[in-house]
């Protein structure tokens, strides 16, 4: 029977847990922290990537983070000749910090990879709901060749499991996507049930990296919405964090500034939300909003940075390897963590 298999153990988010301060600093000044990772090639200066949504990162906003030493992977809601353009309009061809979204629809995804991949795109994320499916695996299959031939790097997921990131890890990826129901417009755990809290997917996640000894990138993505939630998932062991509503009021951002109330604002969709699925109407697990306008992606980026950094100088940890041997978290009960927040 079903009910047996429930697991007796919580599910943990962000807000559930807090690094602990044990460390003796020997940190002068935060900015002495180095927050820059490798990453698929390329040294970001600051492990954060911008999602493939279509309110979030086009040609743009890949092109501000590039010049931040930040990755940007431009969405697919368009046809390969528009997203090519997306790079060619921005001079993003020649850069190297640059990737692309694809889909797993076999008669027209293997096109879209092949021509990206002939203007030297180099970082490919296969954009779908859940990482943990056959039908991923057929396209990978179908796809290696081109990948080995072309020396591609290869973003899946998104799963929120130890199996599912086995199965990918066996599929020969090269980062892994973690999170499920846990975006700020996603309502996938509304509508199907599914997902669990962030920490917890990100452990289970890192557990199978460590017992496979694998080098897979895992990229926490969903559930960050301050510099304080960034630094508990590096210092958990992610290589990196993926941006959706954090990044969709900036300047960069697609879609135009909007003026409602005396205030600016713009646009915002989940993935799979009614606005980004009007050609086909099925069904919509994402909701649309709209986010205050935020000006410059530059000066997000800045915040995010100089958080970790704090974080960082409290741990005594100069670099990010550093940062996560020394990280040691604290469950929260509801009242600590209302305390900690700034009491208005």
């Amino acid at each position: 029977m079903s009910y047996k298999n429930i697991f007796q153990e919580y599910s943990l988010t962000y807000d559930d847990i807090s690094l602990l301060p044990n460390q003796i600093s020997e940190v002068e000044h935060r900015m002495d922290c180095d927050t820059s990772v490798n990453f698929l090639g390329v040294k970001l200066s600051v492990p954060i990537i911008a999602s493939p949504m279509n309110t979030v990162c086009g040609g743009k906003m890949a092109k501000a983070l590039a010049n931040l030493k930040c990755l940007g992977i431009v969405h697919r809601f368009n046809t390969v000749d528009e997203q090519l353009k997306e790079f060619q309009d921005n001079d993003l061809l020649k850069n190297k910090y640059k990737a692309a979204a694809i889909g797993v629809k076999q008669e027209s995804e293997i096109n879209r990879l092949k021509k990206l991949a002939d203007a030297g795109i180099k970082i490919f994320c296969i954009d779908i709901a859940s990482g943990g499916s056959r039908r991923l695996e057929r396209f990978i299959n179908n796809i290696n060749s081109i990948i080995h031939d072309y020396k591609l790097k290869i973003i899946a997921g998104n799963v929120a499991s130890y199996e599912t990131t086995k199965f990918l890890i066996d599929l020969d990826v090269d980062a892994i996507r973690v999170g499920i129901g846990n975006g700020a417009l996603c309502s996938t755990s509304v509508k199907s049930g599914v997902g669990i809290g962030q920490v917890d997917a990100i452990v289970r996640a890192l557990k199978a990296k460590d017992s496979l000894k694998s080098k897979v990138k895992i990229i926490a993505d969903g559930g960050i919405s301050t510099p304080g939630t960034m630094c508990k998932a590096i210092a958990l062991g992610c290589d990196a964090v993926i941006f959706g509503r954090v990044l969709a009021g900036s300047e960069e951002s697609p879609g135009d500034v909007l003026k409602y109330n005396n205030q600016r604002w713009k646009k915002y969709c989940g993935s799979a939300s009614f606005a980004v699925k009007q050609d086909s109407k099925k069904y919509i697990e994402g909701e649309e909003s709209l986010v205050s306008y935020k000006g410059s992606v530059t000066k997000v980026i800045r915040e995010y940075r100089e958080g970790l950094q704090s974080s960082m100088s409290y741990l005594n940890s100069k670099n990010i390897s550093d940062y996560q041997k020394n990280a040691t978290f604290v469950t929260l009960t509801g009242h600590s963590f209302i305390e900690r927040k700034p009491q208005l």
